[in-house]
């Protein structure tokens, strides 16, 4: 199986245009806001921003989607195009290092923490700056996009395929990669796949090894290079940097509160509220099978 993934090459060019993805914009108002001695208190918790449990369809989708179920498919399939900081403010007498679940971290400190983005202590900005832009012009990866966003790596082998009780083969939809992965290699399998007979005008009977080949072959050379990020569980986190710990007194600390700081006006310092506020603009797709 293996020997015959290998050999077996992806289509860069479709044979049949399908439903355009739909791209979309949202603004994030992220507020983060709590004590020091609170977060330090809060373990893996703290200081986080996420969308209020069961509303990520509400803030992420279109709401045309049937159901609560293809909301949640069709936001796990999402494509980020790219993520700015409009404008944020930071009262917290801190450096933090924030990071954004479904955007790679690219800033590193020197002892190796990554970050999607840092924010200085006591710190207002209102120029926009980006923190993600993906390439969204790769080849296959536009193709699989504009053409087979329906499917990914959790569904490739349930979603327009037929499965039938006890015997070696399924019914494959026209419309899937695995029949246009078939046609591109028609000289190599030594079959036409458009010659074969169709059920119903649609579905094509497939061996269940040839699926299985197929599928393989899809992962390994096409979606292992695809970005997809999943709108469901996506959330702002921000922790303090260089490892401290939110209730670590240090430096750069006591030099933000002021010189002659006593050990009274740390302890009030580590209880006061702080607030970090930010306008995230992000782009995305959805799948256009999803949306319609």
């Amino acid at each position: 199986m293996t020997s015959a993934s290998s050999q077996l090459t992806t289509d860069a060019t479709p044979r049949v245009e399908g439903p355009r993805n739909v791209v979309i914009e949202r603004v994030l108002n992220v507020n983060i806001t709590g004590t020091l001695a609170d977060f330090s208190m809060a373990g893996d918790a703290a200081a986080l921003w996420r969308p209020a449990e069961g509303q990520a369809g509400k803030l992420f989708g279109l709401g045309t989607e049937a159901d609560a179920h293809a909301s949640a498919n069709s936001l796990r399939a999402a494509s980020v195009q790219e993520m700015y900081v409009e404008c944020e403010r930071s009262t917290f007498p801190v450096s933090m290092g924030i990071r954004v679940s479904c955007i790679p971290p690219k800033e590193v400190t020197d002892i190796g923490e990554r970050f999607t983005y840092t924010v200085m202590p006591l710190t207002a900005h209102h120029v926009p700056h980006s923190i993600y832009k993906c390439d969204t012009n790769a080849q296959e990866s536009l193709q699989w996009r504009e053409n087979y966003s329906r499917w990914n790596n959790a569904n490739l082998e349930s979603e327009g395929v037929l499965h039938v009780d006890n015997v070696p083969y399924v019914f494959v939809n026209d419309q899937h990669p695995v029949i246009g992965l078939l046609r591109h290699n028609t000289a190599l399998i030594g079959c036409d796949i458009d010659t074969q007979p169709k059920i119903d005008n649609e579905w094509f009977k497939v061996s269940r090894q040839v699926l299985s080949v197929c599928c393989s072959t899809l992962r390994q050379k096409v979606l292992s290079k695809l970005t997809t990020h999943d709108l469901n569980t996506l959330q702002v986190q921000a922790f303090r940097l260089n490892a401290h710990e939110w209730g670590d007194v240090n430096q750069e600390l006591e030099a933000n509160l002021g010189s002659g700081v006593d050990r009274d006006g740390l302890q009030a310092a580590l209880n006061t509220p702080y607030t970090y506020t930010a306008r995230l603009r992000m782009k995305y797709e959805l799948p256009a099978a999803t949306v319609q």
